[in-house]
């Protein structure tokens, strides 16, 4: 019976169009024992074109569309993902331990345009918070129109053309979302999804720019080189991820402190502070 139903289903157009065309046949033959009146012909003509309906996938009218077409949203993620070479594949959780990444995954889970919301605002903000500290040469940047901060950016070769050409497309996907056009939920995943990957590269040309731009380069004596070689050093760490989040605090030498660092992004802990002390106060007890 389920096949039945399924087989019927599937052709209902052809039966429906079958049977149309006999009404229209009887009709034009004016066959007196079934009647086809103005109205039935009109209904028939209705239900011929209402499976097109379902093919409709969008409704423009101007500038506005009603709902956001999934192949869009698939070249906007294919051309994102194909920028960001860097980002395995075979990406775990664990690449989403950024916190804002996290918040934007969490929000998708009840409101996906929430979270699309949530992903365009904390794209603008580390686009603007790349331009502050990079020292960017335009006035007021927390007014500045966001082409222009991207293009002050580009200019001084500071934000990849590449991870830049993918930014646009991503926002205007987002501002339409939040602005009321309908957006699918498995397209809404999607966008979150590549949009989390890209949010996660320019968290990257942030902290690239601040470990390759240091703030000042001065000359200084070989004693001061020995002097800093030979002193030890207060490294003070937190470790949060543990029920009781912790303080640690280490003294070490030179060349402990290299070891120390070495792997360090695999570290579950961070390190706050960085204190060069005297032999004295490392021997002292507490230190």
């Amino acid at each position: 019976m389920q096949k039945i139903q399924q087989a019927i289903i599937k052709h209902l157009w052809w039966i429906i169009a079958i049977a149309g065309c006999g009404l229209l046949i009887c009709h034009s033959l004016q066959i007196a024992a079934i009647t086809v009146d103005s109205t039935s012909l009109v209904l028939v003509a209705i239900i011929l074109l209402s499976p097109f309906v379902a093919a409709i996938k969008r409704i423009k009218i101007g500038e506005f569309e009603a709902e956001i077409d999934s192949q869009e949203v698939k070249r906007v993620t294919d051309n994102v993902s194909s920028k960001l070479p860097e980002l395995e594949a075979t990406a775990t959780q664990s690449d989403y331990d950024h916190p804002a990444v996290a918040a934007i995954l969490e929000l998708a889970k009840t409101d996906k345009v929430v979270a699309l919301a949530k992903l365009r605002i904390e794209l603008e903000t580390t686009l603007r918070r790349l331009q502050i500290r990079s020292g960017g040469v335009l006035p007021a940047p927390r007014v500045a129109p966001l082409h222009h901060i991207m293009r002050d950016l580009i200019a001084r070769d500071i934000l990849p053309r590449d991870l830049a050409s993918s930014i646009p497309d991503v926002l205007a996907l987002c501002n339409r979302a939040i602005h009321g056009e309908t957006i699918r939920d498995s397209d809404a995943n999607t966008v979150i999804e590549v949009g989390g990957e890209l949010l996660q590269g320019l968290e990257r040309v942030v902290r690239d720019f601040g470990v390759g731009h240091p703030i000042e380069k001065a000359t200084i004596p070989q004693q001061e080189v020995d002097a800093a070689y030979a002193a030890k050093y207060r490294v003070v760490t937190i470790i949060p991820l543990v029920e009781s989040p912790q303080r640690v605090t280490y003294i070490l030498t030179h060349d402990e402190l290299e070891d120390f660092f070495d792997g360090y992004s695999e570290f579950a802990e961070f390190v706050v502070s960085i204190e060069r002390i005297e032999a004295s106060a490392a021997a002292s007890p507490g230190n």
